[in-house]
């Protein structure tokens, strides 16, 4: 085969090599260089490498706001992905710590963009050595009532200590890790045996999370009777007569209570007017009964007759 005829079979290949070029040219271009846009999106912060003898008890967010500048095609794409970013905390020490977000750490992870701003550009990060402590669980005693209302004895709290694991500065300040126990207001002359959840400060976890409450309810209740005058619930209640007026009712309360007039007055009856009411017409209506806690009914009535007054 002669110089001239390799050199015409060659030409074919050469100017397929050439239109590749040119076409991969023009898609580079196209994706690299023109229509660059800029855009922001929201970044989640997934933070890593926490030393295991320190907590971190302030400093972190959850997402950062990055603007980036690149082919429109591209960010188009990341734009539909949930972004997520790692930040190393391996160099944190007790005490504060900054921690830099800006644009050199993460132009790493957007190599196909230009990172143009990071906000915030930094995190403060407060840490604290991790320690653990022992402490006494301290009942208290609550109820709706007033204090003195209830009297219980022989409380105990098994297990009586309990182990915290927390921040060095929260944990001392705690002497002992309170345990509300809420006694049932008309409970008397009975023993109770409860588990309940313990809980801490927060950054604080505790070992074991409950534990078991028993106490005896010294106090007794005690059974009278008194009169309550019937309220209408009405804007216009002059307007309306009820039949009877007073009603007598039968109650039991808590012996501590039972002179208390302020409490014994906190229950209220009334009687609402019914909307299809006629002047000068008998109605049966209902009681409606507003008991204070620790109060129990054992005896009432449960209507009253209503009359619309004429000329109303």
């Amino acid at each position: 085969m002669s110089f001239s005829s390799r050199k015409k079979s060659i030409l074919p290949h050469i100017l397929s090599m050439l239109v590749s070029v040119v076409i991969a040219t023009a898609m580079w271009y196209t994706v690299s260089v023109r229509d660059r846009i800029e855009a922001q999106f929201e970044v989640n912060i997934n933070y890593v490498g926490i030393p295991k003898n320190l907590i971190v008890t302030d400093g972190l967010i959850n997402k950062v706001t990055v603007r980036m500048r690149g082919p429109q095609t591209l960010l188009r794409g990341i734009a539909t992905q949930r972004l997520n970013q790692k930040i190393d905390l391996s160099m944190i020490k007790k005490g504060v710590t900054i921690v830099p977000l800006n644009t050199e750490h993460l132009a790493a992870d957007y190599r196909a963009f230009e990172v143009l701003d990071v906000q915030p550009p930094r995190i403060v990060v407060n840490a604290d050595v991790v320690v653990e402590r022992s402490v006494p669980i301290q009942p208290i005693i609550t109820s709706s009532l007033r204090s003195g209302a209830l009297t219980v004895e022989n409380v105990e709290v098994t297990p009586s200590q309990v182990i915290l694991t927390g921040p060095e500065s929260v944990l001392s300040e705690i002497s002992s890790l309170r345990l509300p126990v809420i006694v049932d207001p008309k409970a008397a002359g009975m023993s109770v045996n409860q588990t309940l959840p313990l809980d801490s400060p927060g950054l604080v976890t505790v070992n074991p999370k409950s534990a078991r409450v028993s106490y005896t309810i010294t106090s007794g209740r005690v059974s009278l009777e008194r009169k309550y005058r019937v309220q209408v619930t009405s804007e216009k209640s002059s307007s309306y007569t009820v039949e009877p007026k007073e009603v007598q009712l039968k109650l039991e309360v808590p012996e501590a209570l039972a002179k208390s007039s302020s409490y014994l007055s906190s229950l209220k009856v009334s009687a609402i007017p019914p909307v299809d009411i006629q002047p000068g017409v008998q109605t049966e209506v209902d009681l409606h009964y507003r008991i204070p806690d620790g109060m129990t009914l054992l005896e009432r009535p449960d209507h009253v007759t209503m009359t619309m007054k004429q000329g109303k």
